[in-house]
């Protein structure tokens, strides 16, 4: 569904809903063209992708094991992928085109752990400064940016095979500080 070209009569009279977490919502995203939602709950260990058309689960990625506040979730401008940030200290890149490339756990093979080890983990991530408020987004295909609340702007290039590797850094305190004065 295009939300660019869609006429009332295209929509609904009711509106839909979603049961994406069992706790509330923390995060939402949505692609360019509105064909997919992003879902993060407050526990902040899952992400969920659904269709809009028709409301169906595409993925579900996990961010971490232990609970996390996510402060932003993003999609590429391509959807091919998706960024998060929490204050973990770290921003994760998930597949979404090619979700083979994610990583998986080991657990998998055991086959008793059930849906915690069939778990789709990022397929690369990096750090930022833990506790620290931080929005993400994509600037290129393989390139995400991720600006933290101290000031400080990263940017990270990733490769299919999750290798991520800095390209930027710098600090922008010196801005802040000065317009106070």
């Amino acid at each position: 569904m295009d939300l660019n070209v869609m006429k009332q009569s295209d929509s609904s009279a009711s509106p839909a809903t979603i049961n994406a977490h069992q706790s509330e919502l923390a995060c939402i995203a949505i692609n360019q063209i509105g064909s997919r939602i992003a879902t993060a709950s407050e526990k902040g260990t899952l992400i969920r992708v659904f269709e809009t058309k028709s409301k169906r689960q595409l993925l579900e990625l996990r961010r971490g094991a232990d609970p996390a506040s996510l402060y932003c979730i993003n999609f590429s401008p391509d959807s091919s992928y998706l960024c998060a940030s929490s204050d973990k200290g770290t921003v994760h890149i998930f597949a979404l085109k090619d979700a083979n490339l994610n990583k998986r756990s080991k657990l998998a093979r055991v086959g008793f752990f059930g849906q915690y080890a069939e778990s789709q983990w990022g397929l690369a991530s990096f750090s930022v400064a833990a506790e620290l408020p931080c929005i993400c987004t994509f600037v290129s295909s393989n390139s995400v940016v991720a600006i933290c609340i101290d000031g400080s702007f990263h940017k990270y290039v990733f490769t299919k095979d999750g290798n991520c590797n800095r390209e930027a850094f710098d600090m922008f305190t010196e801005l802040c500080e000065e317009e106070l004065l």
